[in-house]
């Protein structure tokens, strides 16, 4: 499988910018960190990680459905469509906590053979 490089790149614009969004009013230091990896089986996982204000627990399992948002103005649809754009490429996206504070989201994507 082929990715689209415009769809994949969107994806990790969008984490990336909803990272930088969850550090702006946080005091102490702020850490965006962007880490690839090529996975045991094969599969390559991106991972942008903040030290921003985190997914509460409650929001966790709804944080990528449509139209669900935490932010004032937003529109609940980037990490929809950035889900549905990782399945699409036969993967999968899902958030977890970071280490002290924040959040860490990842996408792992099946490797082409030709890569």
């Amino acid at each position: 499988m082929t990715g689209d490089r415009i769809q994949l790149q969107q994806v990790l614009v969008n984490l990336i910018a909803n990272a930088n969004d969850s550090m702006a009013n946080v005091e102490g230091s702020r850490v965006l960190s962007v880490r690839s990896e090529i996975e045991s089986d094969g599969d390559v996982r991106v991972s942008v990680a903040d030290t921003g204000t985190g997914v509460h627990a409650e929001d966790i399992d709804r944080i990528f459905n449509p139209l669900f948002t935490t932010k004032s103005g937003g529109m609940g649809m980037g990490l929809a469509i950035c889900r549905s754009i990782i399945e699409a490429h036969g993967g999968r996206l899902w958030v977890s906590p970071n280490t002290p504070r924040g959040a860490a989201f990842h996408a792992s994507v099946v490797r082409s053979a030709s890569a």
